[in-house]
C-alpha cells in the first residue's frame, strides 16, 4: 500500500475514492462519521478491507497533520 495522507485534502481523496459519499466542506472528523455509516451498508469484504487499509495508513511512520492521524483514530477504533 503506497497512499501517503499529507493533508486533510489526501484524507479526503482517499475516502471520496474509497465510495464514501462526502462533502467538500466537511472536517476530517465528519469525513471518518460519514465512512462509519457508509460502511454499515457494504459487504464483508469491502468492510475488511477499507479496515485493513486504514490501519495500514494509521501505522504508517509519516508524518501527517493531528487532525488527521485523529481521523484514522475514529475509523480504526470503531
Amino acid at each position: 500500500m503506497n497512499a501517503i495522507l499529507k493533508d486533510q485534502n489526501d484524507f479526503f481523496a482517499f475516502l471520496k475514492g474509497s465510495g464514501v459519499p462526502l462533502k467538500q466542506t466537511w472536517t476530517p472528523q465528519q469525513c471518518s462519521q460519514a465512512a462509519l455509516a457508509w460502511l454499515v451498508d457494504q459487504n464483508d469484504v469491502i468492510r475488511t478491507q477499507f479496515a485493513v487499509t486504514v490501519t495500514e495508513l494509521k501505522d504508517n511512520d509519516q508524518v501527517m497533520p493531528p487532525e488527521i492521524q485523529e481521523a484514522l483514530s475514529i475509523l480504526v477504533d470503531n
